[in-house]
């Protein structure tokens, strides 16, 4: 055989153009919550690389106008990916649905959570709006690492560069920024180029999330996350020898802050003004209030060398109830959100737009597809996608069986997350008040910021899948470790690794395995399938915990990898799944 023929090479190679084609949403100019944005992807545009393609749009943070300053940002795991709640892609007359991602904030968090490494963070980070890890913003005082933190170098907000400032907060000092999100459907993650002239086009559909589950307040001026990270009361004189104490008695309308959490200078200081804010103790959280509401007025830099401390002054002067020591680690907590009668911030959308890596097939190649459909051959499709079944849970039932009807031909694994279907308003949401406690510890308190997205263990003991006659796996597996946050149990990250093996998000990261708790099964290995009709497929799942009963209500997503099929013919288009 000769150097250019053979059994190992292709000696029909069509040279591809590539070139990028934006298309705009169809039914409007700009969206809020809970709205509708369409794209149509005409069949002219023949075919396109899903991989490389994405949805682009410009966002725009607005606070309530009628609470206090505070900074807000999108999710700190996913971005602008929180932004997204119902993906839907129909063939180009609507005739066929060929996949519809429900809960999909869920399923971006599981993967977002394990499929990740500092490279993909980053990328995440410029690209989506999520949070990174900035050493100006670090913690100092042994707390675990916070992506929530970087208000240094925020898409969302303007950052404050001066050692001096009294501008107020407001909407003004939101940006107007650019997000660049990949759609994590089966179809728009397939590598293999989508032939859009054959299936006379494509309706994309995206439903907006509601309010109240996009936004994030900073880490380090939480009460409910982290208080060590926070700003550490110093004293009311800047003295390094002899730092005075705020007394019960002593009104004031300024104090300074330790270099604590990196806190040298006014760029790093995470409070804004405008905020409201008391004192709470970081060994045990308790709160030392004042006598009216503390309003920030200005913040400043005052001395010099190891004697420079970041100046706070009121706007008008305070008694705290419980004197302020600086040996005894008084942290701030900001009160903007979670003392505010009602808090509903709002996000605007605009320019949204679908840009696509289109491929020229060439004619030759157009010609030849078009000649077999016209002879009646069909040509097949296939994707790994996924389907979300759900099931309710009250926190008094100790023991479910859940039911998930996994019928489908070519299933891969099934990854099931118990997400906190408690109702919290939008003030409790972003405040974090009341949200699932993931752990203690170090942090002190670590309540969630993911409330119905991200899964939770709440004291789950053991769990075992039961399908085709026989309990999978044979033995239960035990969640006591993870659940009691005592340690780390290797079977069901076992068990989960498998599964986001098969699911196409291949672990790379275990580090949020309590912050996202899933329950994994793999149906197959090595990228092989399983067939699940007719197989009665239910997750059974155990809290036999005598002295911690589970604390919240739950919605499962039980999220059923698969491979879909589709059947394009010169008439019809039909999914297999």
């Amino acid at each position: 055989m000769s150097e250019t023929t053979g059994f190992f090479v292709a000696d029909n190679k069509i040279p591809l153009k590539e070139s990028y084609v934006a298309i705009p949403s169809q039914n409007g100019l700009s969206y809020n919550a809970q709205k509708l944005i369409e794209f149509y992807i005409p069949p002219n545009v023949d075919a396109f690389k899903p991989k490389n393609s994405y949805l682009q749009f410009d966002l725009e943070i607005s606070q309530d106008a009628n609470a206090s300053n505070t900074r807000l940002q999108l999710d700190e795991l996913i971005g602008g990916q929180v932004l997204i709640d119902t993906v839907r892609i129909h063939s180009g007359d609507k005739s066929e649905l060929l996949e519809e991602i429900r809960h999909y904030p869920v399923h971006v968090a599981t993967k977002y959570a394990y499929h990740s490494n500092p490279t993909l963070k980053d990328l995440r980070a410029l690209n989506e709006g999520a949070g990174i890890w900035t050493p100006d913003c670090r913690g100092t005082r042994g707390t675990s690492k916070s992506i929530l933190t970087n208000h240094k170098f925020s898409p969302y907000y303007e950052a404050v560069t001066s050692s001096t400032t009294s501008a107020s907060f407001t909407n003004s000092l939101y940006h107007k920024c650019k997000l660049k999100l990949p759609l994590h459907t089966g179809l728009f993650q397939n590598e293999k180029v989508v032939p859009v002239g054959l299936m006379n086009g494509l309706f994309v559909t995206i439903l907006t999330s509601e309010n109240k589950r996009v936004f994030r307040q900073l880490d380090s001026v939480s009460y409910e996350r982290r208080i060590p990270l926070n700003p550490i009361f110093h004293s009311l004189n800047a003295s390094t020898d002899a730092p005075s104490t705020w007394g019960t008695s002593s009104a004031s309308n300024v104090f300074y802050v330790k270099h604590d959490n990196n806190n040298w200078e006014v760029p790093n200081f995470p409070f804004v003004v405008g905020e409201t804010f008391e004192f709470a103790k970081v060994t045990d959280r308790s709160k030392s209030t004042f006598d009216a509401p503390a309003v920030i007025k200005e913040l400043s830099t005052a001395g010099s060398g190891a004697n420079k401390y970041v100046k706070v002054t009121l706007l008008n002067a305070v008694t705290p109830n419980a004197s302020l020591v600086s040996t005894q680690n008084f942290a701030m907590y900001s009160t903007s959100v979670r003392a505010a009668t009602s808090y509903n911030p709002t996000y605007e959308i605009s320019n949204a737009e679908l840009v696509l890596n289109q491929i020229d097939m060439g004619a030759q190649a157009k010609a030849e597809a078009q000649k077999d459909m016209r002879e009646g051959k069909m040509m097949v499709y296939d994707f790994l996608s996924t389907q979300c079944y759900n099931h309710s849970q009250l926190k008094g039932d100790r023991v479910a069986n859940i039911g998930i009807p996994a019928n489908h031909q070519r299933a891969r694994s099934i990854i099931c997350v118990p997400t906190d279907a408690s109702v919290y308003s939008t003030r409790d949401s972003i405040s974090c008040s009341g949200t699932y406690e993931i752990k203690a510890e170090t942090d002190i308190a670590l309540h969630s910021t993911q409330s119905g997205i991200a899964g939770i263990s709440d004291k789950l003991t053991e769990y075992f899948f039961f399908y085709d006659g026989r309990n999978q796996p044979s033995l239960n597996v035990d969640t006591t470790k993870i659940s009691d946050n005592n340690s780390i149990a290797a079977i069901p990250l076992i068990e989960l690794d498998k599964a986001l093996a098969q699911a196409g998000m291949p672990a790379m990261d275990m580090s949020r395995f309590n912050e996202n708790f899933c329950i994994g099964r793999s149906f197959s290995l090595n990228a092989g399938v399983y067939d699940m009709r007719g197989k009665d497929c239910r997750l059974n799942v155990y809290y036999q915990n005598t002295s911690s009963a589970p604390v919240k209500d739950k919605l499962w997503c039980n999220f059923i990898y698969h491979i879909r099929r589709i059947n394009i013919r010169a008439d019809s288009i039909q999914v297999e799944v």
